[in-house]
């Protein structure tokens, strides 16, 4: 096989193998999961998942689990319903609030309560201001 094609072929496969595990870890959010099981679940071992995750979204597998939980605690916290910070951040998975707190407000310049207060003031807006 020509080296050009072997690098397209190995391109398309880092990019199935992080297509899964975002997958997963969108369905496993919230609970334990080590990263010898989520190799397992998606059948490869460590050193392809670290090398697909590399070339792919240019980060290790454990800081790209961080960073989509934070994504989806933010989705969660712009969402109407939420109602607590405390309970978004641990069905995201995160334990310790002062660190979900300090990584929250690294990555969107604000703390997760004024997303929440923001989300909810919007709502509040939307309905006071209808006929």
């Amino acid at each position: 096989m020509e080296l050009r094609a072997c690098a397209v072929v190995t391109t398309k496969r880092y990019r199935q193998i992080v297509d899964a595990f975002e997958e997963l870890a969108r369905a496993t959010l919230g609970r334990p999961r080590s990263m010898p099981d989520i190799c397992a679940a998606l059948a490869v071992n460590q050193r392809t998942l670290a090398r697909a995750v590399r070339a792919v979204r240019g980060t290790t597998p454990a800081r790209h689990l961080h960073e989509l939980a934070l994504a989806e605690a933010r989705a969660a916290l712009q969402d109407p319903g939420a109602r607590s910070v405390r309970q978004v951040a641990l069905r995201c998975g995160f334990r310790e609030m002062g660190r979900f707190a300090a990584d929250y407000r690294a990555t969107f310049g604000e703390n997760p309560s004024e997303t929440l207060r923001r989300s909810s003031a919007a709502t509040l807006h939307e309905v006071c201001s209808r006929p």
